[in-house]
């Protein structure tokens, strides 16, 4: 599991300090890499005009850093940054503040799934494998969207579609995903295809006629 922590914060809308005509801002610490390095506007079009909500995007060992730590210190932290970048007399003291701490939830210990260097197609198709009647479905089963949304609804449609076919007494679809017993060091070319979960066309597909 990865861990991915956005950090909100709400100021008085008419104390706001930013450009709310910008979306993005970058901040580049001296010291620290990736120390409160993204700034995300939401006051502004096409998103809550008004709100004077923004919010700074941590990942990776500063995720693990702020969700251990206490909203106090994070959010002097995050302030001293954002009076650095706007000047100190600028920045008033937020109305709300929170952010989520999903590496320390028991039920995802992490924000999303995040496979490691050598994970092969077949090692990945054995956790969308279902067990009897037990059917998964979720980012963490995409072979090709993991550590998305959009994976993870693609995952419970097609097992949806799936269960549906088998309740229809289509017995292709009752007999589940396939499962390797007997894993391979690498992922062959020829095993980038829908049984193992890959639909799309990509660099190790792309150009090659079956």
């Amino acid at each position: 599991m990865a861990t991915y922590t956005k950090i909100f914060l709400q100021f008085p809308p008419d104390q706001v300090f930013w450009n709310t005509s910008t979306q993005f801002f970058l901040y580049a610490d001296p010291n620290e890499r990736g120390y409160f390095p993204l700034f995300q506007s939401l006051d502004g079009p096409g998103f809550l005009p008004g709100s004077g909500i923004l919010f700074v995007t941590v990942v990776s060992s500063q995720s693990y850093r702020v969700e251990a730590q206490n909203d106090q210190i994070t959010k002097e932290q995050v302030l001293a940054v954002l009076r650095n970048m706007f000047g100190p007399e600028n920045v008033p003291m937020p109305t709300a503040f929170m952010y989520p701490r999903w590496s320390l939830e028991p039920w995802t210990y992490g924000s999303y799934s995040s496979w490691p260097p050598g994970t092969s197609l077949e090692m990945h198709q054995n956790l969308r494998a279902n067990v009897g009647r037990l059917f998964f479905a979720g980012e963490a089963t995409s072979a090709e969207y993991y550590g998305f949304l959009h994976g993870a609804y693609f995952e419970g449609q097609a097992v949806g579609m799936q269960i549906a076919g088998c309740l229809a007494g289509n017995q292709t679809a009752c007999a589940g995903k396939v499962y390797y017993e007997v894993l391979h060091g690498t992922t062959l070319l020829e095993e980038y295809n829908e049984t193992n979960g890959w639909d799309v066309t990509s660099f190790q597909t792309y150009g090659i006629v079956a």
